[in-house]
């Protein structure tokens, strides 16, 4: 077992270097076409390795007895459970990263487990901001950086006269380019977890590992379209009773307000907006309401007016994100990673360390496309 796990940990310190060189913005397409190749005979070992593993496992003292074949259901919980006790045995875990999408950038279920084994460390339930759903997502396995171009400003028509030359001025576009950068994470859960069948192990710990780097992607995100020159920036926009109307007018086209839109803003100005009072009322003025009557995501409405919104703690006090999040793209590049750790600090803490890894980007793709708004003057 001990040269399947050196050979193991070569492999998939092959892989990450492949996945490096693929960032890198100067690997030209033979390149790319030979690490693909490379890649595939790397994936293709790995799973020879964690064949025999399973079977040096299965041979183990004790270990059941391998079942009759039965239906497809029965079929793929045995592939669950010898791949959960791979990962137990191992402590490494290699996902598809598109392919577990929904996991990375969705956030995942609390576990039902047994209230006598205790799998996480206490902690408030906190849904984490639904940007990293709300974006555009796309599969970058295979290239080093997408560049997505942008209109700077429109055509324009002038008069003609005949036999003249035909005026006017084209549109003009300019290029935005997004290339990967590892995304990384230091997560931990109580030893407890380890007492759990394989699967319910698996599961928490690959929980907890997509939970922390959902957040990363949050945060990722907003710095990058913070950090935009397409960004656009709007000043002393008050948050009071002119509020919604100001941002939902203020965005689109000068004969067009544009849908599609979504407020992003921290829960203190979230309060802020449901104490404001319309004039001579007692009650609040917006109308606040929230998906399923809990979580980050809901509605404010006024006036006939409504926008969705999404709590977004990446955000200070005093500015708001508005916009399209359709015209943010995220990039995602080839697996990602989860390693366990039960030494050092976490072996004397009880707890299991995790490190999970993926390689990502962001950025706004759309001039004026989100609006930064501030409810301070311009400096």
């Amino acid at each position: 077992m001990t040269c399947y796990m050196e050979r193991f940990k070569e492999l998939e310190q092959k892989r990450s270097a492949l996945r490096g060189e693929v960032g890198e913005p100067g690997t030209t397409a033979e390149r790319i076409n030979a690490i693909r190749q490379e890649a595939e005979g790397i994936n293709k070992e790995l799973e020879e390795l964690r064949s025999r593993m399973d079977l040096s496992n299965s041979l183990l003292p004790g270990a059941p007895l391998p079942a009759a074949a039965g239906t497809g259901q029965q079929r793929s919980e045995s592939a669950l459970e010898k791949r959960a006790a791979a990962f137990r045995s191992s402590g490494h875990l290699t996902m598809p990263l598109f392919a577990e999408q929904r996991s990375l950038l969705v956030s995942s279920g609390k576990l039902a487990t047994p209230t006598a084994v205790a799998t996480e460390i206490g902690e408030l339930e906190d849904a984490i901001s639904s940007i990293v759903d709300d974006v555009d997502t796309i599969d970058a396995t295979g290239t080093a950086s997408w560049e997505f171009p942008y209109k700077t400003a429109g055509a324009v028509a002038a008069d003609h006269t005949e036999g003249s030359e035909y005026g006017g001025t084209g549109a003009a576009f300019e290029k935005v380019a997004i290339s990967g950068s590892d995304w990384g994470v230091l997560d931990s859960v109580s030893e407890q977890v380890a007492k759990q069948t394989n699967v319910n192990y698996m599961t928490a710990v690959q929980n907890s590992a997509l939970k922390a780097l959902r957040k990363t992607a949050r945060d990722k995100i907003t710095a990058a379209v913070l950090g935009s020159d397409l960004l656009e920036k709007r000043y002393s926009v008050a948050l009071d009773q002119k509020y919604l109307r100001n941002i939902i007018l203020n965005f689109g086209g000068d004969e067009s307000v544009s849908g599609g839109t979504k407020l992003y803003l921290c829960k203190e100005d979230l309060i802020t907006l449901g104490d404001v009072r319309g004039t001579n009322e007692k009650k609040p003025l917006y109308e606040i309401t929230f998906t399923d009557g809990v979580g980050n995501n809901g509605t404010i409405k006024e006036g006939g007016m409504s926008i969705p919104f999404s709590i977004l703690s990446s955000l200070s006090k005093g500015q708001q994100l508005y916009g399209q999040p359709k015209s943010i793209k995220q990039l995602l590049w080839g697996d990602y990673e989860i390693r366990t750790d039960m030494g050092g600090d976490y072996f004397r803490k009880g707890l299991i360390g995790i490190r999970a890894n993926a390689m990502a980007g962001a950025g706004l793709v759309v001039k004026g496309g989100m609006q930064l708004i501030h409810q301070a003057a311009q400096s």
